[in-house]
């Protein structure tokens, strides 16, 4: 092919422009605005250190999604593309209200995606790939509006304006006689227990869901499920040390005996009656081991003694009283206390709440216990009732707690002792509408709010400013598409220097009506090192319902869990396929599809606002290690506007895709078109292939004075 075609009189001679790599996508500015190596869009796929664009890796489904009438969930399974998934039944509508990632402190393998429907949860192993229904009490049916959280070994489930839940991450059964009185237990098998004396039915099955009443003996065991945590008044002070002959001291270690204590390591005790012990009326200690519901023990230097009576009481209030955990609509962990929203005020009855009307107040738990709350000095209000109130909430560190409110963001200080912590507001120009897609990156804390992605970032250790521009101002057509009447359920995650935040997206369709999306069918991707928003992410028929960083060692990731219940691992395939959960009334439950990707390139226009004649075209490709590439090209011309078919990568390779990691350049003739500018897309259908350089020739043609239509 000639490098130069012959031309006229008022013709210039033939030039190139090109891009030799790529670090990210900007739709704010027009295509003939862009500079080198910013393309106009991404889809599915990522930007590497080299600067080549490549299709993304696949994802993979590790657990089914929740299927309404079917048997039972499957465990052990094999996860390959023939393989059957574990399908885990739900009787009631299979929808996922909440999901959160939970690890064992006391094992560094242990890591699970807790995953909340109707009637039941999930724990899905990242590790072994095996999941273990969770179940909740009795009767107890579960809503929209819930979250799930971890925090003092626990896992919590909030539901605004409703009793919270909690269980204790044991995913493996218990026999009998370990039963914990006042929690939820699931049969696993029956034995030789007498199942009415722990609060079970007279003729029990295997599933039979009951709150326990006594420890049981006997061979039977049962899985622990959600209980419901305290409610109702707050005895004030709470007395410990119920049974006779209760505490025991030997070589310094207290055990202490006391029905339902309801304690946790680290709570603080109050000796009130010491007894015929050294212990003295008004010492304070902490709880350093909690033996089982009925039994602790805490260290001090005190006389052996043997079956006394001792009885201890937890702090006193320092305010009006203690309250229960006041029905939140979520929570999070902070300095060794759970902090959650002041919405709702405890009833002297069990489960009975009323809504204070107020948004704008938080209440502090006190320490290592998520059940007792202060209900004046660890309580803060932070707008004062204007018209503003909590979205989220952010543990920046232990004495710094951010407070994202719909309008405006606050920090709180010196958080050690409430009473004495300070408010101050960081911002009242912009707020957050989502409370998950609050994400910390170094000392930099980003969010979605009204204008798009922003940061706040720590100018010192306690200086924390809001950024002026927004960090999405380079995709404002993508952030203006985001679906407003849903933003709320978006969902952010930070790994691998990236920011994944997955968005309700509308499209436009062929007749360039809005439409809209009606669940998070898309992830913006926004890379650190590039400095540059890298992709926009979707799958056909598929959605991110929540984002979850979780997993250990090569299984450490991104994790997404769709509305169906199916937990998937993200960018984990090689081969080009996403292997995907799909709606439970489809025949198969786990379908595998090829990645929908496409680049499309700048405007190139050869530095001048002439007409040109567009000769050719060249490309720099390389397949991947594990598969053969092939992608359609195709090319768009502005002023005069052309839609160019350029064939396929195949089809300048001898009608073959491009062999396993084989490099390529191809050339080819654009045909000569006259326009202003050109532009290039690449619609991926094959394989990962990466996308080195893309290069344009033409020169200035018709050099006249002529309108151009």
């Amino acid at each position: 092919m000639p490098r130069y075609s012959g031309y006229g009189a008022n013709d210039s001679k033939i030039a190139d422009e090109f891009d030799t790599g790529y670090f990210g996508f900007n739709n704010r500015f027009r295509p003939d605005q862009l500079k080198p190596g910013v393309l106009a869009d991404s889809r599915n796929g990522r930007m590497d250190l080299n600067g080549e664009w490549q299709v993304r890796k696949g994802i993979e489904n590790i657990t089914s999604e929740l299927v309404a009438g079917t048997s039972g969930i499957v465990l052990n399974f094999a996860l390959d593309d023939t393989g059957t998934p574990p399908v885990i039944n739900n009787d009631a509508q299979p929808r996922i209200w909440a999901s959160c990632a939970y690890s064992d402190p006391s094992q560094t393998s242990s890591q699970y995606i807790v995953t909340a429907q109707n009637s039941e949860a999930v724990a899905s192993n990242l590790d072994t790939n095996t999941a273990v229904k969770v179940a909740y009490p009795p009767s107890y049916t579960l809503g929209e509006l819930s979250t799930l959280t971890q925090a003092f070994r626990q896992v919590i489930l909030f539901t605004g304006g409703k009793t919270s839940l909690a269980w204790d991450g044991v995913v493996t059964s218990v026999t009998a006689d370990n039963f914990d009185v006042g929690k939820t237990y699931k049969i696993d098998s029956i034995g030789d227990t007498v199942w009415t004396t722990v609060g079970a039915s007279a003729t029990p099955t295997v599933g039979e869901i009951f709150t326990a009443t006594a420890a049981g003996t006997g061979t039977g065991t049962a899985f622990s499920g959600f209980t419901k945590v305290k409610s109702g008044t707050y005895e004030q002070p709470e007395r410990l040390g119920n049974p006779a002959n209760n505490t025991t001291i030997t070589n310094n270690v207290v055990l202490v005996a006391s029905t339902l204590h309801g304690l946790n390591v680290g709570n603080e005790i109050v000796v009130v009656d010491p007894g015929s012990t050294t212990l003295e009326i008004g010492e304070k200690y902490f709880v350093g081991a909690v033996i089982d519901v009925d039994n602790f023990a805490f260290f001090a230097q005190k006389n052996d003694s043997s079956n006394t009576q001792v009885h201890f009481t937890k702090p006193v209030s320092q305010g009006i009283g203690y309250v229960r955990m006041p029905a939140p609509p979520f929570g999070v962990y902070h300095g060794g206390r759970l902090v959650v929203p002041y919405e709702y005020t405890v009833g002297s009855a069990q489960e009975t709440y009323s809504d204070r009307n107020t948004k704008d107040e938080l209440i502090f738990s006190n320490g290592l216990d998520i059940n007792t709350y202060d209900d004046v000095p660890n309580t803060k209000q932070l707008t004062a009732g204007t018209a503003d109130f909590i979205v989220g909430l952010h543990s920046f560190s232990d004495d710094q707690l951010l407070i994202f409110n719909r309008n405006s963001i606050h920090t709180i200080t010196s958080t050690i002792n409430i009473s004495q912590a300070v408010t101050s507001l960081v911002t009242g120009e912009i707020g957050c509408v989502a409370k998950d897609s609050i994400v910390q990156v170094g000392s930099n804390i980003f969010f979605l709010s009204d204008s798009g992605i922003y940061g706040a970032s720590f100018q010192d250790l306690y200086n924390l400013r809001g950024n002026e521009v927004p960090l999405s101002e380079a995709i404002d057509k993508t952030i203006r598409l985001i679906n407003r009447d849903l933003w709320q359920n978006s969902s952010a995650v930070y790994f691998d220097n990236k920011y994944y935040i997955a968005v309700p997206l509308d499209s436009i369709d062929s007749q360039g009506n809005r439409v809209r999306a009606t669940e998070n069918n898309a992830i913006i991707i926004y890379n650190f090192i590039n400095k540059q928003w890298e992709s926009i992410d979707s799958v056909p028929s598929f959605d991110y319902e929540k984002l979850i960083l979780s997993g250990d060692g090569e299984k450490r990731g991104v994790y997404c869990v769709n509305s169906f219940g199916g937990v998937h691992l993200l960018e984990s395939r090689n081969d080009g396929i996403d292997r995907i959960s799909v709606d439970p009334s489809a025949s198969n439950l786990v379908t595998t599809q090829p990645i929908e990707s496409s680049l499309t390139t700048r405007d190139f226009t050869l530095g001048t606002t002439d007409r040109k004649k567009w000769n050719t075209f060249e490309m720099q490709v390389q397949s991947s290690d594990i598969e053969v590439s092939d992608f359609d090209i195709s090319a768009e011309t502005k002023n005069i506007d052309y839609n160019l078919n350029l064939g396929t990568l195949s089809s300048r390779l001898n009608n073959s895709p491009l062999d396993i990691n084989e490099d390529v350049s191809i050339r080819g003739r654009i045909g000569n078109s006259r326009a202003y500018s050109i532009q290039f897309t690449l619609n991926n259908f094959t394989g990962r292939p990466r996308i080195k350089s893309i290069k344009t020739s033409g020169g200035v043609s018709f050099n006249s004075t002529n309108t151009a239509i």
